[in-house]
Formats: structure tokens, C-alpha cells, sequence
């Protein structure tokens, strides 16, 4: 009876390893009230290159603990694919689904070349690092090539050391698992970090475009949340007299 408890223990704890060391990258352009389409269409006077090393990696998870790569009951890999496409694929679905933010690209044509794109998630025992490098040149028609750079990084404490002396005894997991809410994981930062340089990407491109539509930039993190209209004429006397 012990030794079957344990063994129950030890695959609950296997199991909880496994689905906390996956990381699913989901990064798309947080846009509001997306149109909807069907086919990513295709545009001849647009093109679109990439310098990335690694065509089949959009983004890359170096372990601390959990280093055997292909073995089938961890779920860490080393290469990340995004759910949502490469970044060239994403460029183009853009052009797709909000033709009318890039009028003259897509008039004149012109040429987006990819010269550096770095994403990881750097793990150590105690402390973790996810960053992001995105370096794309853009010339529109005949005119000068014009460059866009983006660099930002999460410093934290999200570790697979952390996850499993959580789990093994309980003082780490007093702390580690508020920590995490407050942090969040791995999979959260990574997805955090290329949503927001996409986001400024395509705000850059719209820029170059002169396109003065409403787009959504990523939330600064310093100025303070808005607050609900307030609707009740006696809840509004009532924050008025605080």
C-alpha cells in the first residue's frame, strides 16, 4: 500500500513537471475588433526576407534542469514554434486582414528584410531571463531604407529549480507559487515580450505608411489603470465626496 501511494505520488509529480515545463508560444498583434478572413493573400511588389539561422525556430528555451532534449514524457523544447505563424507569415496576414493602415507598401511596393531576430527564455537555478532583439529594415518603393529596432527583457525568478522545490517541499511553494500569479510563468513572459515587439513593429510600419488610425500600442506599465465611468448619480456623489 505505501509503495503504490508513492508510486501514484511520483507520477502526479512527473505529470505536474510536464505540463509546467511546456511552453506554448502564442504571439499575435493584440488589435482590436479583427476582421475577419480566410486566405492570406499574396503580394508581388511586397518582399519579404529573413536572415534567421533558424527558419523552423521562432523562439528558443534554454533549461536549467531538464536538458535532455526528445525525451517524450518532459515536455521542454528547445525550439519554439509560434501557434500563429513565423514572423514573416505574421507580416503578411497583417497586410491581409488591415490593407488599408499600409496604403503606400502596398501601392509602391517596396522591400521588408528580417536582419536580426533574437527571442529565448535564458533559465538558471535562480534567477531566469527572457528577452527579445528584433532588428527589420523597411524600404517603401524607391525610397531610403528605413530601420526599425526593438530590445526589452524580463529579469525574474521563474525557474525549474524554484518549480520543483516547490513541489517537493512546502516552504518554496509558499512563496514561488504567489510569485508566479504576480510574474507569471515562463510561457507568459515569452508571449508578453513578443506581442508587445510586434505590436510596435507594425505601429513603426504604419507610421512610415502615414497611417493616423487608432492603433493599440502595449499598456505602460507606469501610468495607472483607467477608472469604469461611474453611472449611479448616488455612487458618483459618493466617490466624488472621497
Amino acid at each position: 500500500m505505501f509503495f503504490k501511494r508513492r508510486y501514484l505520488l511520483i507520477l502526479a509529480i512527473a505529470f505536474f513537471l510536464v505540463e509546467n515545463c511546456s511552453t506554448s508560444i502564442r504571439v499575435y498583434r493584440p488589435y482590436p475588433h479583427e476582421t475577419p478572413y480566410e486566405v492570406i493573400q499574396t503580394f508581388p511588389k511586397i518582399s519579404i526576407v529573413s536572415a534567421h539561422p533558424f527558419p523552423d525556430r521562432f523562439a528558443y528555451y534554454s533549461p536549467y534542469i531538464y536538458t535532455t532534449k526528445g525525451l517524450p514524457l518532459v515536455g521542454v523544447e528547445y525550439d519554439l514554434l509560434n501557434e500563429y505563424g513565423s514572423l514573416p507569415y505574421l507580416i503578411r496576414k497583417e497586410f491581409s486582414v488591415r490593407p488599408t493602415n499600409y496604403p503606400l507598401l502596398l501601392k509602391e511596393g517596396g522591400k521588408i528584410e528580417i536582419r536580426e531576430f533574437e527571442f529565448e527564455s535564458v533559465d538558471g537555478c535562480f534567477s531566469n531571463i527572457a528577452r527579445i532583439k528584433l532588428k527589420i529594415e523597411v524600404q517603401i518603393g524607391k525610397n531610403k531604407v528605413d530601420t526599425f529596432e526593438y530590445s526589452d527583457q524580463i529579469n525574474s525568478h521563474v525557474t525549474d529549480c524554484f518549480l520543483t522545490g516547490s513541489i517537493i517541499t512546502i516552504i518554496p511553494l509558499v512563496w514561488y507559487t504567489p510569485y508566479v500569479g504576480y510574474r507569471g510563468n515562463r510561457e507568459d513572459q515569452l508571449n508578453q515580450l513578443g506581442r508587445n515587439a510586434i505590436e510596435s513593429f507594425f505601429s513603426f510600419l504604419e507610421a512610415q505608411n502615414g497611417f493616423t488610425g487608432n492603433s493599440i500600442k502595449p499598456p505602460n506599465k507606469t501610468s495607472p489603470p483607467p477608472r469604469d465611468p461611474v453611472r449611479d448619480p448616488k455612487v458618483k456623489e459618493i466617490m466624488e465626496d472621497l
